[in-house]
């Protein structure tokens, strides 16, 4: 623990140089060149280093990540009032510039990236009142536009975008009364409308996107100021809640994170900073306890790093400045690198270097703060693929996604090349299956990549690849799950009819990088034997 000195040492002075984020070495979203070539942050793995503070020192914020790699910070409190300064991140330089105010001073709010590249910020309070108003940030003028006013006005609510890229609004408190009221954003209509209720109101509750495309509601704290145990589930099709399995610890200000694996974690929260977290089950709708933090928390920010292992840093308690890692492999919390600065009600953003910049937050007794850290979680799985030679015409990947539903691999080989691509260039590594039927072979390396010769593989499978101990640092890099359905060139897992339409479209055709998927015996040219390995595996389907 920091004595008084170390203290106010660590909040009035960075303890170490100020830290840029380390260059995207593989990029995936649109960067300049003078973001890939900037020079390596001299950051250590696992550790804690300032970055450029905050304009307005201010807590209660929001921090959104945009589609060009800056992050978005609006709104929020200081000591006394809401705030409608916005301020812009660069990861290139490590700094913060002024962009374009609200229109309306908010904190508590939310913020969430639409589809159209666009941000919009709902709800929230000034004193006194919950906001019912809405605006919309584009990032290319860096100006704030209302947009419609949401039908009740709420603060400390959540915001969900949903697949259909509609904003589910849902809960929170007006005139300090939970909420059990959601409302839809239309993007196209800019305007809201409202949709089924919840089975009670709450607040300081979480909710997570599911895999299904159902939002899972969790916790939170009722009219009377009960924590509650309960969670529902919204059902986009039907406009419902329902209930689903209570929490085994009632609880509110926690976190809630969606794994790669499909599960929820909740993890924290009041009353008293709970250390008990808890892992809900989509498929059963229920919730089982997992390992406990090691130092109880709530009101904490969580992040899902590009390894599966998910961050939880900082939160209230005395002082508390201690980060740590939840590994789902295991089950297990462990302790990683301390903040320099302890804060609550800060914001959290991976940024597309891996890296974590925290923001803002207060300390004990409201004190507003501009300080901003970068965690580094260290080596960093940034893509997969499995790749194929096709003839004369090279080779060609079918991406394999880090998250969600496998990426579908429809070729027939004898042996696949499993890719994974880091962040940084890799020497040595562990890959094992965990799931399913096939036999991990030789594994080279080269630059940042690291390849597998996997045989034995079945069809109309997924096989889960478990990657680990990435240059010798001994940790888990991510379990990666790869579709086999030999046939399905529209990757929409399931061989049917427009698989065979769109190979007969495609006929006689050389192979070329959009429609090599077609090109199923590798031949280098589209052709009869392909469309007969469709038509027999006609009706093979994965879930």
């Amino acid at each position: 623990m920091k004595t008084p000195v170390q203290l106010i040492t660590a909040i009035t002075q960075p303890a170490t140089p100020l830290c840029r984020a380390r260059p995207v070495v593989l990029l995936l979203l649109s960067f300049s060149a003078g973001l890939a070539s900037m020079q390596p942050c001299v950051a250590t793995p696992f550790e804690w280093e300032y970055t450029g503070s905050l304009k307005t020192a201010r807590y209660h914020h929001t921090s959104t990540l945009l589609p060009d790699g800056r992050v978005l910070v609006a709104g929020g409190e200081d000591r006394s009032d809401a705030l409608a300064s916005a301020e812009l991140y660069d990861p290139a330089s490590g700094t913060w510039s002024d962009t374009g105010s609200l229109n309306t001073a908010r904190d508590s709010h939310t913020a969430t990236l639409l589809p159209s590249g666009m941000v919009l910020a709902a709800g929230g309070r000034e004193p006194g009142i919950s906001l019912a108003s809405a605006e919309l940030y584009d990032p290319a003028t860096g100006t704030w536009s209302p947009t419609g006013s949401l039908d009740i006005g709420r603060e400390f609510h959540t915001a969900t975008l949903l697949p259909n890229g509609m904003v589910l609004v849902a809960g929170g408190r007006a005139s300090g009364i939970p909420l059990a009221s959601t409302e839809l954003y239309d993007p196209a209509t800019g305007t809201w409308f409202p949709t089924g209720s919840f089975n009670m109101g709450r607040v300081f509750h979480t909710a997570t996107l599911l895999r299904n495309g159902k939002v899972l509601v969790a916790g939170g704290q009722d009219r009377n100021q009960v924590q509650l145990a309960s969670a529902e589930l919204y059902d986009p099709a039907t406009g419902t809640w329902s209930a689903t399995g209570s929490l085994n610890t009632a609880r509110y200000d926690h976190t809630a994170t969606l794994l790669r694996n499909g599960m929820v974690l909740v993890a924290g929260g009041n009353p008293d900073e709970l250390d008990s977290a808890e892992l809900y089950d989509p498929a059963t709708g229920t919730w089982s306890l997992t390992g406990s933090l090691n130092d109880g928390r709530s009101d904490a920010v969580e992040t899902l790093l590009p390894n599966g292992m998910v961050l939880v840093a900082d939160g209230t308690s005395f002082n508390l400045s201690s980060a740590e890692l939840y590994d789902p492999a295991t089950g297990v919390w462990s302790l990683t690198g301390s903040l320099n600065t302890p804060r609550k009600d800060h914001a959290a953003t991976l940024l597309p270097n891996s890296m974590v910049l925290v923001s803002g937050g207060a300390l004990s007794g409201r004190a507003p703060l501009a300080s901003a850290e970068l965690y580094d979680p260290g080596i960093a799985l940034v893509s997969v693929a499995s790749r194929l030679t096709h003839g004369s015409a090279g080779s060609f990947d079918i991406d394999m996604p880090l998250s969600g539903s496998s990426g579908v691999e429809d070729r027939q080989s004898s042996t696949y090349n499993a890719v994974f691509t880091f962040d940084v260039p890799v020497t040595s590594g562990e890959i094992t299956v965990i799931s399913g039927t096939a036999t991990v072979g030789p594994i080279t390396f080269s630059g940042n990549e690291m390849t597998a010769a996997l045989t034995g593989v079945t069809d109309v499978q997924t096989v889960v690849l478990h990657t680990q101990n990435i240059n010798d640092d001994g940790l888990p890099h991510g379990d990666v799950p790869f579709g086999f359905l030999t046939g399905d060139v529209n990757g929409d897992r399931v061989v049917d009819v427009p698989d065979e339409n769109q190979i007969n479209a495609d006929r006689s055709q050389p192979v070329n990088g959009s429609n090599f998927r077609d090109d199923i015996n590798l031949s280098g040219v589209v052709d009869r034997p392909d469309f007969l390995a469709v038509r027999a595996n006609r009706g093979h389907s994965l879930p």
